[in-house]
């Protein structure tokens, strides 16, 4: 799992193709599972102005703000292995929404379906479950994310290392 002393990283080029590309490709992957604006009535329409949003809210300005840190922090520590990147992806995708859970809220009386999930400002069993199961949901999009990261900037390098 450690990167070895000799080994070179992919060209520069490759991770920022990779940094352009793979933001986009989660946020509209996500935006295609659930899409928002249930009142347009063009499905596609709906999947492009939900990928629009949460491209530029969400998926691009945490690859800036945690991506790139995280990329230079562990490209030098661990291989650019599939599983590497697919496991930074989901932590640099999952983490901060994981972390906006465990300081809460702020709300005093909150409710799902009929069920609440926060009472007199504490979160609930049910909330605990549904915003886990958020963050998780959150996390397997970072991980296909981080995996075609893996296909565009790490998984050629790799090829061309072992022919030499």
């Amino acid at each position: 799992m450690e990167a070895s002393a000799n080994r070179t990283y992919p060209p520069t080029w490759r991770a920022l193709l990779a940094f352009a590309i793979v933001p986009g490709f989660a946020a509209f992957l996500m935006a295609a599972v659930e899409p928002a604006y249930a009142g347009l009535a063009s499905p596609f329409e709906r999947i492009w102005r939900t990928g629009v949003i949460f491209s530029l809210f969400g998926a691009y300005p945490l690859a800036v703000i945690f991506g790139l840190p995280v990329y230079f922090i562990l490209r030098a520590k661990l291989a650019g292995t599939w599983l590497n990147c697919a496991v930074t992806g989901a932590a640099v995708a999952g983490l901060p929404w994981f972390l906006l859970t465990l300081f809460g809220s702020g709300a005093d009386q909150a409710s799902i379906g009929g069920r609440a999930t926060v009472i007199d400002g504490a979160r609930t069993a049910y909330g605990w479950m549904v915003q886990l199961q958020f963050v998780g949901l959150i996390a397997l999009y970072g991980a296909a994310a981080g995996w075609l990261f893996w296909l565009i900037a790490a998984a050629g390098a790799q090829q061309s290392e072992a022919q030499e």
